[in-house]
């Protein structure tokens, strides 16, 4: 199985720190989720790299990556990806997203489209003009760590309730990264996901798209969103829970490769 190799590159915020695997063909970058990083893709990673080159960076913000800013936009998380790219010199890539990392593939294929020759987006945040008003207010502040009894407790306690089953190992590796972010920076993606309006990016795409449907907590959202799209593929994985890329990551690798292949 391939190994993981950590490394940084300079991009305008300063030092982006990513994870890479595997070799040959045509690079897929996978986008994390917030509050984690690259490491959340470590085990689909192993998979993919069999026969292609993975690169799994950090958001800016998160991870070992240098922070955007204090209000940070996926056009800023774009622009980072894209100083990536042109550091590692690749002059296309397929790109996948999951969570706040769909936004962040689709920012990316808007400012830079002749880097793009595919996606896969599972799990759409998509929320219409009042859902992103409403969501953007809750993640506008700091987390209450310091401010609220029992915070870190709770957040535990759901982080136990939705992990599937990920190793007791694999649990608290991937907690650790969400605290890691900090008061204030834990909310950060959260609040660009809910500041971006995805109609235009969506909207001018040309690119072939791949819409899995895992059932997790953002399937319907999903749904709604891939009806948006011109040249999607949209497949339901009902077999398929939350933690798709730790406990079905061969799977999953199996079920992506076989349409980036097409």
């Amino acid at each position: 199985m391939a190994d993981i190799r950590k490394s940084y590159v300079d991009c305008r915020y300063g030092q982006l720190h990513l994870r890479t695997a595997g070799a040959g063909g045509l690079p897929l970058v996978c986008f994390h989720m917030s509050p984690y990083s690259g490491l959340h893709y470590e085990p689909f990673m192993k998979e993919m790299a069999k026969d292609s080159l993975v690169i799994a960076p950090d958001t800016p913000g998160y991870g070992g990556s240098d922070s955007a800013g204090e209000a940070p936009t996926m056009a800023d998380f774009a622009a980072a990806m894209l100083d990536m790219l042109d550091a590692l010199e690749l002059d296309q890539v397929d790109m996948m997203g999951f969570h706040t990392g769909t936004f962040v593939a689709l920012a990316l294929a808007d400012l830079a489209p002749e880097r793009v020759r595919k996606l896969i987006l599972p799990g759409i945040p998509y929320a219409d003009v009042e859902g992103r008003d409403k969501r953007l207010a809750m993640f506008s502040g700091d987390r209450p760590y310091f401010t609220e009894d029992g915070y870190v407790q709770k957040r535990w306690d759901l982080g136990l309730k939705g992990r599937g089953d990920q190793s007791d190992d694999r649990f608290i590796a991937l907690f650790a990264e969400s605290v890691r972010t900090g008061v204030s920076g834990m909310n950060r993606g959260f609040a660009a996901v809910y500041r971006f309006d995805p109609n235009a990016a969506i909207n001018s795409l040309d690119k072939p798209v791949f819409i899995p449907v895992p059932d997790e907590m953002l399937a319907e959202s999903t749904r709604e969103a891939a009806k948006l799209f011109n040249n999607a593929t949209i497949e339901e994985w009902p077999d398929l829970k939350g933690d798709l890329f730790d406990v079905a990551a061969a799977e999953v690798a199996y079920r992506m490769r076989k349409w980036l292949d097409q």
